[in-house]
């Protein structure tokens, strides 16, 4: 070592940096790694410290032994050459107390880093004080905490941050103390880089912090006797807080993509640069490309990890052996799985394996040099990390739902005595994408299906000349004629089933095996979906379960459920094959039209995931709209369609009735809260058909009439001096109503929405619909109720509940109005007459749940809808024992069904796959 880089390392030796644990485990164990990799010592904040950070940083100090300390954040980085650099100031110039340089913003992605201006470069005047030094850091955008300190000083300044600040605002107040104790030097070089933010605070959010934060420095600057209490200082301490609270927006300065294993990341300069800043020399240019290696190569966080995701499902398909490979096609897939990202070590050690030849020398060794060098880094486990993703929850959901090889065997053998009827695959290839077409070959190849036919609708040269009696027929076609060439297969094929598939869309062993089994029962219906896993653009993976064959989630989301239908090529036939003019609605206007053609009976479900897509390249919705436009015509409605965020669609059915609504009310003995509940429906309720009618008990009629004296005429009420439950109260009042639709409403909920009788009747008047049940949610917007699903074991599983309103966007359905067993009665609504055919509510627990039951008996839909909001404060749950009874009442309605919501389908996948091949034995 030659003395220069001893007296360095001396230099690093003499300064530790102590790890605030504000990032999470896996940010602290990488920048542990890294420290200990520039010889630096590493002490470390207690992660459970809670609010009290004066005590656990306080304790992190007594771990330190040398003169100087410096505080980081797991997730930033010390650059080692601006630690030595402040350490030789600080042990030449004994009156300064801290030195730091200026920060540089980074945002890792896939193979790539940007860097963000952070700071303002800002010419130092002559301090005259502590407060000429703070106005100094404000201007130049400094955050002091971050500098190279005494720990004298460090400690000093402990003692007076405010205590009633928490954390970046703390920090803030150890910046302001730090900055009393005496002067620190601003070194002109780049010091630290900080991860900026995925995305910006809420503007509102940060301003409230700001405010709250200053307000608390000021106080605070009232006892110290160098700020001063005058209006100029806390103009100071205001502009010190806003431009060093936190990084905000950054603007971008350089972008540094990282393209090959031999040479450096190649930089590219935005238009405006700030050459005022000390961002543009070489040493540091050498220092950041080491730093982006070690981030590529050791990603961490949400941001970093979201950007890898999509990458890492492609890497790991590319690497998957299939049957037909050769080592020429392994190569070329390693090769493609590299370029995706040069920093899987998994990925490099599989293509150095295929470089054998004299000809891969060079190759090889420009591999093998940066197989160990990504190696060198270790602590890094890409796969694990793959797992924790949303898609590496949907791919290890799909192998738990995939037999082994024995259970295949068993299936196949059950296929033999019980034969399926053959299925033709239908793949439309009109962008001539032969990688695209082999994926999908590859797939049916690997998921075990027999008797099939597989017709490539394809643009471009045909790989093969074929005819319509092979196995695997190529039709030449362009995008004008795909679908008149489609109709002329489907009068040629013998084929019962068939299904269209899009080049690159994969099937998956377990759903292809589950669907073969279900097929030779011969199910009474005549279009079939499953479950499916939609690729984003950038490789993610999204799971779309679909609850069940549901007319109204067809009909608001086509672009989640009117894909890979599997339907009867007779059913096909007899509705005059596929319509040339619906565009890219082309299964979501076939399967309306089997709808109006043959009711609601022709959908059926297979709870399985049987296709892994590519989401469409564009999107379907302006067709969807003409095709769903065209249905409600059809079926005699009068219906306005919309256009929602995200491709939803919502349907105004415009019925021309506008029916007198009874609302019927029981009350039991809180009166308060019915109260209320009145006020609420006639504060907010904008239909102008309604009245209300009250139930109550002889215990306590004298006080609720009372109560009612107010209303007038606009209230009735009902005395039942009988009534033993709120079943009886309710059908007591339904006696007394004379609206055509009732509404059952508990005591206990407040409507939010002026127009939920309108939401309610947009399906209550629907034909098909008996029950519509309203979204239930509590004071903070949290998801109370949204539909029942019975299940096995007597379980009444609420889906999405405890969800809330601001957490919708990332949950399929809970915004769509859908089809489900039960409602709450909490707030739902009947048509009379069906409610007195059913015999009104029973008298036990669980009587909105039997009433629903009673009519889905009668032949009609429960439907929920999210567009009538109703507050309330806690919602009743039966107990085990209600729970029994209900599931005797009904036995044959709880199911074995997988939950709506996301994360419990895939913990029941590997459950289900044991259950239907159990069924095989």
């Amino acid at each position: 070592m030659s003395k220069q880089a001893s007296e360095k390392a001396l230099s690093r030796q003499a300064v530790s940096v102590v790890l605030l644990g504000l990032d999470g485990p896996a940010y602290r164990a990488r920048a542990v790694a890294y420290y200990q990799e520039q010889g630096c010592h590493v002490a470390q904040v207690a992660t459970d410290a809670g609010e009290d950070w004066q005590s656990a940083l306080r304790q992190a100090l007594e771990q330190v032994e040398t003169p100087y300390v410096t505080l980081a954040r797991d997730c930033d980085f010390i650059l080692s050459d601006a630690l030595e650099a402040a350490v030789e100031w600080l042990q030449g110039h004994a009156d300064d107390k801290m030195a730091q340089g200026y920060a540089l913003g980074f945002k890792p992605g896939n193979s790539v880093v940007t860097y963000h201006k952070v700071g303002n470069g800002v010419q130092d005047e002559v301090s005259a004080g502590p407060r000429d030094t703070i106005r100094q850091h404000a201007m130049k955008g400094l955050q002091a905490w971050r500098a190279v300190i005494r720990l004298e000083t460090l400690q000093a300044a402990l003692d007076s941050v405010p205590a009633e600040l928490s954390g970046e605002g703390w920090l803030l107040g150890l910046s302001c103390a730090l900055l009393l104790q005496g002067p620190i030097k601003v070194l002109e070089r780049t010091a630290v880089l900080i991860e900026c933010p995925a995305r910006a605070a809420d503007s509102v959010v940060r301003e409230e912090a700001l405010g709250q934060v200053a307000r608390v420095l000021q106080r605070w600057g009232q006892v110290q006797q160098a700020l001063g209490v005058d209006e100029q200082g806390f103009a100071v301490l205001r502009q010190f807080v806003r431009a060093t609270y936190d990084a905000g927006e950054a603007p971008l300065v350089f972008t540094s993509p990282w393209k090959s294993v031999v040479d450096e990341p190649d930089r590219e300069f935005e238009p405006r640069q700030f050459v005022e800043l000390p961002y543009y020399n070489a040493l540091l240019f050498r220092q950041l490309s080491k730093l982006e290696f070690f981030l590529h190569a050791w990603p961490v966080g949400q941001t970093h990890t979201q950007a890898l995701e999509g990458t890492w499902v492609r890497q790991c398909e590319l690497l998957q052996v299939q049957p037909n490979d050769t080592p020429d096609s392994l190569h070329e897939r390693y090769w493609q799985a590299l370029t995706l990202s040069l920093f899987d070590p998994r990925v490099c050690q599989r293509l150095v394996d295929t470089l054998t030849g004299e000809q891969d020398r060079d190759q090889l060794n420009e591999l093998s040099a940066w197989l160990q060098r990504l190696e060198r880094v270790g602590g890094v486990d890409l796969v694990r990390q793959l797992e924790q993703t949303p898609s590496g929850q949907v791919l290890q959901a799909i192998v738990a739902a995939t037999p082994d090889a024995e259970a295949e065997q068993r299936v196949l053998t059950h296929l033999k005595k019980h034969k399926a009827p053959q299925l033709a695959l239908v793949v439309l290839d009109l962008e001539d994408d032969d990688a695209a077409l082999q994926r999908t070959f590859d797939s049916i190849l690997a998921c075990g299906v027999r008797d099939f036919r597989l017709v490539v609708l394809k643009a471009g040269v045909l790989p093969a000349i074929t005819t319509a009696r092979d196995t695997l027929h190529f039709i030449k076609v362009t995008a004008d004629n795909a679908i008149s060439h489609l109709n002329q297969v489907v009068r040629q094929l013998s084929s019962e089933w068939l299904m269209v598939l899009q080049a690159g869309d994969q099937l998956t062993t377990g759903g292809m095996l589950r669907l073969q089994v279900e097929l030779a029962e011969a199910p009474a219906c005549q279009a079939i979906c499953a479950n499916e896993v939609q690729r984003e653009h950038d490789g993610r993976l999204v799971s779309v379960v679909r609850p069940g064959a549901d007319l109204d989630l067809l009909r608001s989301r086509p672009d989640l459920m009117a894909r890979h239908w599997l339907v009867r090529r007779e059913a096909v036939l007899a509705i005059g094959g596929y319509s040339e003019a619906s565009g890219r609605a082309l299964e979501f206007d076939l399967l309306l039209r089997l709808v109006e053609a043959q009711g609601l009976g022709v959908l059926a479900h297979l709870d399985e995931y049987l296709v892994i897509a590519g989401k469409a390249a564009e999107p379907m919705s302006g067709d969807a709209m003409t095709t769903l436009n065209r249905h409600l015509v059809q079926l005699g409605y009068r219906g306005q369609v919309s256009e929602q965020r995200q491709g939803r669609l919502h349907i105004d059915y415009r019925h021309t009735v506008t029916p007198l609504v009874s609302i019927l009310i029981a009350v039991e003995d809180d009166l308060a809260s019915f109260q209320t509940c009145l006020k609420a429906i006639f504060q907010r309720t904008r239909y102008p058909r309604y009245e209300v009618v009250v139930a109550s008990g002889s215990a306590v009629a004298a006080t609720v009439g009372s109560a009612l004296q107010g209303f007038g005429s606009r209230v009735r009420h009902v005395v039942a001096a009988q009534a033993e439950s709120a079943s009886d109260l309710w059908n007591a009042a339904a006696i007394e109503a004379k609206g055509e639709q009732l509404v059952v409403m508990s005591s206990r909920c407040q409507v939010t929405t002026p127009a939920w009788i309108e939401a309610l009747l947009n399906h209550a008047q629907r034909p098909e619909v008996g029950v519509v049940g309203c979204s239930l949610l509590d004071s903070e917007g949290v998801i109370q109720h949204a539909g029942f699903e019975l299940l096995a074991g007597a379980h009444v599983h609420a889906p999405w509940a405890g969800i809330s309103t601001k957490a919708l966007s990332t949950a399929l359905w809970p915004e769509e109005v859908r089809s489900c067993q039960a409602v709450s009665g909490e707030c739902l609504m009947i048509r009379r007459e069906l409610f007195e055919h059913c015999g009104g509510l029973q008298v036990m627990a669980g009587a909105d749940i039997d009433l629903c039951l009673r009519v889905a008996e009668a032949g009609l839909l429960v439907v929920w809808t999210p567009h009538a909001q109703v507050f309330v404060a806690a919602l009743p749950m039966l107990d085990v024992a209600e729970r029994a009874s209900l599931q005797a009442r009904w036995p044959l309605v709880f199911t074995d069904r997988r939950p709506s919501d996301f994360l419990q389908s895939l913990r029941s996948s590997e459950w289900q796959a044991i259950d239907w091949l159990a069924q095989l034995q």
